[in-house]
Order: C-alpha cells, then sequence, then structure tokens
C-alpha cells in the first residue's frame, strides 16, 4: 500500500533524468565514480562516458588524478566493446605500436574525435591510422605529411593539426604546406620545435583558410618573419607539462588551442596590445605577457 507521500514525490520523465546526469557526468567528469552510486539506472548511463578518454602512455598519475580508467592494449578483450564506441579522446603514445593492436582499436573507438598518435609511420601503420574517419583535432609526426599525397580519409574532418617533429631524420618537407592546403576543413595549425624553422613562414601566411597559427616553442626565432605582422599568429611558450595540457582539453576543454583562441580574440578587440604575440600557457586561459618581442 502506498503513501500519500509517494503521490506527492516529484518524478522526471526517464529520458530527462538520464540527460540531466549525463549533463552532469560530463561538465564534471571527476563526479562520474559517485554519480554511478546512486541508482542502478544512472550506472547504466553515466559509466559510458568513463571510457571517454583512453590512453596509451607509461605515466598514469594524471589519469587517477582526474578519476579515469587506466588502459593496457588488451583492454578490449576484457571490457565490454559497447564501451569503446563512448571514445572521443585517444591518446597513442607507442612509437612502436603494432599494426594489428592499432586496427583493433580502430575497429573499436570509431567515434574517436581528438587524437594524438605519436607513431612511426610505416607504410603498415599509416594505413591503420588514416582509418579514423570523424578526427577533428589530430596531432601527428610531420612525417605523415612529407609524402606525395596525404593519408585520407583521417584528413577530411581535420579542423586542429598539431605537427610534431620527434625525429632526428633528415626528411624532406618540402610538400608538406603544399598538402597542408589540400586539407579541406583545417582551419587551425600548430608546429612544434624544429619545424618553426623548416616550413615556409610565408606559405603559412598565404593559406588563407587557417584561422589560427600557432608556434609551440618558446624562443622560435622570427627576425623578419611576416607572421610577426599576421592576426593569427601566436607563440606559446608552455609552462605546463605537454601530457597535462591535452589531459585538460579532453576533460575540461582548456587547454592550448583554448588559450590561443582566446589570446587572438582578445587581440582583435583590442584588449591586449596588438603587437603582442608571445605567450605562456600556465594551465590557464589567462594571457601572461612576454618580457618582450622580437
Amino acid at each position: 500500500m502506498s503513501s500519500d507521500s509517494d503521490h506527492d514525490d516529484p518524478k522526471l520523465p526517464p529520458e530527462l533524468e538520464r540527460k540531466i546526469f549525463e549533463i552532469a557526468a560530463l561538465t564534471q567528469p571527476t563526479w562520474i565514480p559517485s554519480l554511478m552510486l546512486v541508482a542502478r539506472r544512472v550506472k547504466f548511463w553515466v559509466e559510458p562516458l568513463l571510457y571517454r578518454v583512453v590512453s596509451f602512455r607509461d605515466s598514469v598519475d594524471k589519469l587517477r588524478d582526474l578519476d579515469l580508467p587506466v588502459f593496457t592494449a588488451d583492454a578490449l578483450e576484457q571490457r565490454s566493446q559497447d564501451c569503446f564506441r563512448h571514445v572521443r579522446h585517444f591518446f597513442l603514445d607507442d612509437a612502436n605500436a603494432e599494426e594489428t593492436m592499432l586496427e583493433r582499436w580502430l575497429l573499436a573507438c570509431t567515434g574517436v574525435t581528438n587524437l594524438y598518435a605519436w607513431v612511426t609511420y610505416t607504410p603498415g601503420r599509416l594505413p591503420s591510422i588514416s582509418g579514423f574517419t570523424n578526427v577533428q583535432y589530430l596531432t601527428m609526426d610531420v612525417r605523415a605529411l612529407c609524402r606525395t599525397a596525404i593519408p585520407l580519409p583521417l584528413f577530411l574532418t581535420v579542423t586542429h593539426l598539431e605537427l610534431l617533429a620527434f625525429t632526428d631524420e633528415r626528411e624532406s618537407v618540402d610538400r608538406v604546406c603544399r598538402n597542408i592546403l589540400l586539407i579541406p576543413r583545417l582551419t587551425h595549425i600548430a608546429l612544434n620545435l624544429r619545424l618553426h624553422s623548416a616550413l615556409s613562414h610565408v606559405a603559412l601566411c598565404a593559406n588563407t583558410q587557417l584561422r589560427c597559427i600557432v608556434f609551440l616553442s618558446p624562443r622560435a626565432p622570427l627576425g623578419e618573419s611576416p607572421l610577426i605582422h599576421d592576426n593569427r599568429f601566436v607563440c606559446i611558450e608552455e609552462d605546463v607539462p605537454y601530457y597535462d595540457d591535452w589531459l585538460n582539453g579532453a576533460v575540461f576543454g582548456e587547454d592550448y588551442w583554448a588559450l590561443a583562441d582566446a589570446f587572438l580574440a582578445a587581440r582583435r578587440a583590442g584588449t591586449i596590445n596588438r603587437s603582442q604575440y608571445r605567450i605562456v600557457n600556465q594551465g590557464n586561459l589567462e594571457f601572461v605577457e612576454p618580457v618582450r618581442n622580437d
């Protein structure tokens, strides 16, 4: 027999209740383990959101700080395949990753939109990586763009591209700027150490599709570079570990890309000196003025 209070208790439609819990989980991912304890149905709704970030890296301290699960390459055999449909951010820091492992994760994580892929780009590995077809944020070795053609369909959806130059090999980068022009939706590009002097600044300025050009090199010698007069350009000194910044972007949406966009918008609005182009990333969206420009 039900009491009068049972009838008086407000009840939300299940679809609305689910939406509320999902919004809470996505807004504060560190709450997810606690939200899972509310009720069985809530656990069913929010547990998959734990799998939005998959990282293959030796250090796991930062993952644990954010209450994110730690994965190994054999996790696909240990967990339900359905969980990995929810993966959106994939960090692969393994230059010697096996092609079969890449292919298995590719098939499982079809929804990845943010991909960091430091792998050795052999003819066999590149097709495995290029099979990700929803990637918008992509970080990879510049050698992937040194060939005669860009590896499609990976690049069809990319809007933010960060190029790494971890190799000491003297690869020709003549084709890189031309291949960048072939990425149809690209609006943001970031170059790491050594690439700022290897790629043509004139070609970067001439690319009208770009809305943001970032140098992740604190002391890039710009001299008479046309970039210092380009209102899309910013040079960022990283004051936080790279991996921490990547995770902050994946979980909270606050990374060097967000900092660059906020800085460029403020400079265009005139709230920041229009001649300033060097800033420091301190892990927040506050701008630190440089001591001096070139």
